[in-house]
């Protein structure tokens, strides 16, 4: 019984790598539900070529105005990090999980309607349960410099309120941002979908269409067989352009994977965790409206 279990996990596991996605025309957004004014949300599956459960957000920019948020400096920004092996690394954000961003930010006064993580970080190795995040790519939170840009393009929030997609190693100069967050590399550019990476896991992306209207965000949850399996990055790109994005970017992923959406007062995730807990990550962007 043991092996037979095997192969057939394992031949699940070759045909997934080898299928794609196939979605036809575009997704109807008509069909989701209303966190608020401008933002729709929604969950789907997919069964083929293989078992993935998905959830994504709409944010339409233009029907009111929606106020960005990126988690900030730690207290002790700067200093080095205090756990051993992580020598000259500098203290940059405080690691929490999404929810607890969403709580403190909700306490503080923010009328914080989403939440989703960001940006990959370091320092990332045994025992995974650093209290600080560093070095994550482009990371502005109200104006002000957490991180320092690197090659990985990033989600940004200009001053004048617009929003679009950057690459920071083309740019000298940010004072003209208000909020920036980065990913780990493009996998939607101008409608044509990219990536290289073949490993199915949970993901994380980030997406605009062509005007820059509309803000969308996604997740999928993976790692787990008889649930979902999760997604190649190439695969977000697919899906975030049937969601209707030109442009997307491939977020941090993996455990770190988490979209809030907070209504009526009461906070809920639209996707499970393969361990069941929330992981604390180090970027976290939150969209508030007044």
């Amino acid at each position: 019984m043991r092996i037979f279990l095997f192969l057939t996990l394992s031949v699940m596991f070759v045909q997934s790598l080898h299928g794609a996605v196939e979605l036809q025309g575009s997704y109807d957004w008509k069909k989701a539900a209303t966190l608020c004014k401008g933002i729709k949300y929604m969950q789907f599956e997919l069964k083929t070529p293989r078992l993935m459960k998905m959830a994504a957000a709409r944010v339409d920019l233009q029907a009111q105005k929606f106020r960005f948020k990126v988690n900030g400096r730690a207290a002790d920004w700067g200093k080095p990090m205090p756990e051993d092996g992580c020598g000259d690394i500098p203290i940059q954000t405080l690691r929490m999980t999404c929810r607890k961003f969403m709580s403190d930010s909700v306490k503080a006064g923010d009328n914080m309607v989403l939440a989703v993580n960001g940006s990959p970080w370091i320092p990332w190795k045994e025992p995974w349960n650093h209290r600080y995040a560093s070095r994550l790519g482009l990371h502005i939170s109200d104006g002000i410099l957490v991180s320092e840009a690197n090659k990985r393009p990033s989600f940004v929030v200009f001053k004048d309120g617009k929003c679009d997609f950057i690459k920071p190693a083309e740019r000298k100069d940010f004072s003209d941002i208000m909020q920036a967050i980065s990913g780990f590399g493009f996998v939607l550019s101008n409608g044509v979908p990219s990536g290289n990476d073949e490993k199915l896991a949970p993901r994380t992306g980030y997406g605009l269409d062509k005007s820059r209207r509309y803000l969308y965000i996604f997740v999928v949850d993976g790692r787990q067989v008889s649930y979902s399996m999760g997604a190649t990055n190439f695969e977000v790109g697919q899906i975030l352009r049937y969601l209707g994005a030109d442009d997307g970017l491939n977020m941090d992923g993996g455990g770190s994977t988490t979209l809030l959406v907070r209504k009526n007062g009461r906070i809920r995730k639209l996707n499970r965790h393969a361990k069941g807990a929330e992981r604390k990550v180090g970027g976290m962007l939150g969209i508030c409206t007044d």
